[in-house]
């Protein structure tokens, strides 16, 4: 599971030993179990995106906030307009794709999903979303983390998901390919670094 993901388990055990709570005081305070909350803190388990959110209302903290964002970057984020919740994930998610423009081979090819996988969250109407998808689908496709808990409605980006793709291919491109790419769009070639050479 990428690193990024593990942010949870550790902003929530900040959020506990601010507050000065043993895990017991603090699970009751969540409304759940001792056990589910080491997990949650050890990272030994990823929580569904809906079980953020409650967490984070019951501390009064934004979902930003409890997935380690700073509070700078919370504070802008609460400039974008907010909804109410008036869908499950999977319609959120076929609003979003159907705007973005792709259809199930190309949600595919984007995020990297199964076919079996993108077909189960529609097929079998996933109500809510396991944390480490929802983020999945948030770097892939640029879609902020608010829009799949409903928080936000979705606005399509100014850079089209293809750009995206583009940009994430040439930044792990080989510096020969990269000059290449550069003098088709008539901008000066990048000097090879050494682990380029080698």
């Amino acid at each position: 599971m990428p690193e990024q993901y593990f942010a949870f388990g550790d902003r929530l055990r900040a959020i506990r030993k601010e507050k000065g709570m043993t895990q017991d005081e603090f699970a009751e305070l969540l409304g759940t179990s001792k056990q589910v909350l080491s997990r949650y803190e050890t990272n030994q388990r990823a929580p569904k995106i809906t079980v953020v959110k409650e967490y984070a209302q019951r501390l009064g903290i934004s979902v930003d906030y409890m997935l380690g964002d700073s509070a700078d970057e919370v504070l802008y984020a609460d400039f974008h307009p907010k909804r109410k919740k008036d869908g499950y994930f999977y319609k959120i998610f076929i609003e979003v794709t159907e705007k973005i423009g792709l259809d199930i081979p190309g949600i595919v090819r984007v995020t990297g999903l199964t076919d079996s996988q993108v077909r189960t969250i529609i097929v079998r109407q996933m109500k809510d979303a396991p944390l480490p998808l929802a983020l999945r689908l948030s770097d892939t496709l640029g879609v902020p983390l608010e829009v799949w808990t409903g928080d936000t409605l979705y606005t399509p980006a100014e850079i089209s998901v293809e750009a995206r793709e583009v940009a994430r291919a040439y930044d792990v491109a080989s510096a020969k390919d990269r000059n290449t790419a550069r003098l088709a769009l008539d901008l000066e070639p990048v000097r090879a670094q050494k682990e380029d050479i080698e």
